[in-house]
Order: C-alpha cells, then structure tokens, then sequence
C-alpha cells in the first residue's frame, strides 16, 4: 500500500500592528502565521503545492485568510510575507534524483566493465545475447580461447525478458557443441549491441 496525500508546515509567523479588523472596525494588532503545502509520499515531502496565510485579530481572535482582508492589511502583508520555498518540501524529488544519478553511473562502471571483459575475455564468462527468435534472449559461455579466437558453447534454451538470462544460466542447459568467433568479432557484436551483457565470475 503505497501512502501519499499532501501536508503543510509552517514557514513564517509574525505580526502585523496598527491594522484595521473589517469585524471590529477599529485598530488592532494581528498575527499571521504562512504554511507552505506539499504534497507527500511515504510521509517524504515530494514537492510544494502553495501556501496558505492565516492571519488572527488580537481582539476578537477571528482569523481570516489574506484574500479576505482589506487592501491596507494586504499591502502590509506583502512586505511581511516569506518568499521562498523551503528545500524540504523537494526532498523526495531530490532523493529520486540522486537515486537516477547514481544508477545512472553505476551503469556507465558496469559498462566499462564490461568492455573490458570484451577486449580481454576469458575462460567461463557468460555473454547474454539477441536470440535469432524474436524477441527472445539467451546465453553464450566461453569454453576456450585461442590467440585469435574465442569458443563459445550455447545454451539450449531462450527466455522472452532481456534481464533475466541468469535463470537459464545453468551448467546442465549448455550444448558441447562450440562456435568460434574471432575476438574482433566479439567485440563487433557487442558494439552492436548482439551481446549486451557480460558476466565475469570472480
């Protein structure tokens, strides 16, 4: 169950003197106070929706909300009033931001590493490929190497998610039968995007 609705949290209060209350008609003092309003999930402000003036008359406490003060009360307000928007009421947006910029790098390392893999392949490492069914995936491992070439053996079987070739990554599922490429060939493929995973085991 997913938890979202929207909130307010104070931003200012203060008070303005010398001001006339349209319910007593005579001078006064009131105080104001100003929420920012946000929309939450999870109970994290995700980003503001607005902000609400309350203002209160010090005489006979009835509040009232900017629009429905008198221009004098208004002008007053407006010297008074907070401007900003506080950094808080986007912390959820910030947290998704950073989440992107960090998947977003981990990715390029992972893609890095694994052009690496490429150019220098070895014994055992798994290549998750384009199936020539379409929309289907499925696997290569490397049986042997050569100077020149490499031996991959296939596996028997294809999947239709392109994330999830490591549920038929299994000993059992590949052939005897190998195919050799040469290794500009591997990375020929990879640049084209045949093979767009590699997996190294450590």
């Amino acid at each position: 169950m997913i938890f979202y609705g929207t909130n307010s949290s104070k931003l200012k209060e203060g008070r303005l003197n010398n001001v006339n209350c349209p319910n007593r008609e005579s001078q006064t003092t009131m105080n104001y106070a100003i929420f920012g309003k946000y929309f939450y999930i999870y109970w994290i402000p995700f980003f503001p929706i607005g902000k609400e003036n309350i203002l209160e008359c010090n005489s006979c406490k009835k509040t009232y909300k900017i629009k429905e003060l008198p221009e004098q009360i208004k002008g007053k307000f407006e010297l008074e009033k907070h401007k900003n928007i506080p950094f808080l009421h986007f912390s959820g947006l910030a947290i998704v931001a950073c989440l992107i910029s960090y998947f977003s790098y981990s990715s390029s390392k992972e893609k890095e590493l694994e052009y690496d893999y490429i150019k220098a392949p070895a014994i055992g490492d798994v290549y998750s490929v384009t199936s020539e069914t379409k929309g289907h995936y499925t696997t290569m491992k490397i049986k042997n190497i050569t100077q020149d070439s490499v031996f991959l053996v296939p596996n028997t079987y294809e999947i239709n998610k392109k994330i999830a070739t490591n549920d038929i990554d299994k000993n059992e599922n590949y052939t005897d039968s190998e195919l050799g490429y040469s290794k500009k060939e591997i990375v020929s493929l990879y640049s084209d995007n045949i093979i767009y995973q590699v997996k190294r085991n450590k």
